[in-house]
């Protein structure tokens, strides 16, 4: 999922730099064919469903959902830095849901990266329920 990582190096809500010249750069290296095999996989597996916003046959924002059972977490909606504040993000993560819900989702979930985008989300009726908390390794002492 190229876009997505383009957009989380560049995180927040602001227009960026990154546009379709850095897509198709980072589109062509290896570990883009990598993600998009994986993520055909999942496709394929019905383990997710992928939602993007394409101008002029360029991906401008994409995002995924995952279900498990009647309960679904939309993931990695990102929109690509120089495409931002038109909506994009907003109009894949309505679709996702209302795909989700069509497919028989009683629950959707989503985390965001900061309070700005946690106000785009909110505007399609996410609303704040809990905080989430990372469990992670143990830092390695030797480095």
């Amino acid at each position: 999922m190229t876009v997505p990582a383009l957009a989380f190096a560049a995180p927040g809500t602001a227009v960026g730099e990154a546009g379709p010249v850095e897509l198709a750069a980072a589109t062509a290296e290896p570990a883009a064919e990598e993600g998009r095999a994986r993520v055909s996989g999942k496709l394929a597996a019905g383990s997710t469903v992928l939602a993007s916003a394409v101008r002029d046959g360029v991906v401008l924002c994409s995002g995924q959902y995952n279900p498990v059972g009647d309960v679904v977490e939309v993931v990695g909606v990102g929109t690509l830095p120089s495409a931002r504040r038109q909506g994009l993000a907003l109009g894949v993560t309505a679709a996702l849901v209302a795909e989700a819900r069509t497919r028989g989702a009683r629950t959707v979930f989503l985390s965001a990266g900061d309070e700005a985008v946690a106000r785009v989300y909110a505007r399609i009726g996410f609303r704040r329920v809990a905080t989430a908390l990372i469990a992670e390794p143990p830092a390695d002492p030797a480095g």
